[in-house]
């Protein structure tokens, strides 16, 4: 299974931030006073490489976007929204094939609520002749470490391991 980058990324922003807050067990009170924002703009290029059933795949591509984190008066995060924008291309090393992925998402992680939503285009693709290869679109909802709650719309990322390697396969 692969996911982009961008997914990736958030996870890796979302999980270093909520390990502070899983650590110190805040309260309901957490909200209590002033806020203070803290803003990470990003711009990456990445790659890699996943395996499908019989041939592997490489992708590579470009994110970038803004992450915003709220902290409460004792420095701990609350809450945090994102908006990341990243486009790659998978290809497949054995035939050639390749697909460009677009991914346009917004990004909300209540800490305090254990929730984090992804909304908009997770990772969608086009190929002339096929249509819509890759669709991850709507809403999905999970813990801040990930375990899925619920999903709106058409789910590759989560029905079909993310509908990279059936997009490459033919």
């Amino acid at each position: 299974m692969k996911s982009t980058r961008t997914v990736r990324t958030l996870a890796a922003l979302t999980l270093a931030v909520s390990g502070g807050v899983l650590a110190t067990g805040m309260g309901g009170s957490a909200y209590a006073g002033q806020l203070t924002k803290e803003t990470f703009h990003f711009a990456d290029p990445f790659g890699g490489s996943f395996q499908c059933d019989g041939f592997t795949g490489s992708f590579v591509g470009h994110d970038h976007g803004t992450v915003m984190t709220w902290f409460n008066a004792t420095g701990d995060p609350v809450r945090q929204q994102g908006k990341i924008i990243a486009v790659e291309t998978d290809t497949n090393d054995t035939t050639g094939a390749s697909v460009v992925v677009r991914t346009q998402l917004n990004v909300h992680v209540d800490f305090l609520a254990d929730r984090m939503s992804l909304t908009g285009i997770r990772n969608l693709a086009n190929q002339a002749g096929s249509g819509v290869v890759i669709q991850s679109v709507g809403r999905r909802l999970s813990t801040v470490d990930g375990t899925l709650i619920s999903f709106h719309g058409p789910a590759d990322d989560i029905l079909r391991n993310g509908g990279f390697c059936q997009a490459l396969a033919g």
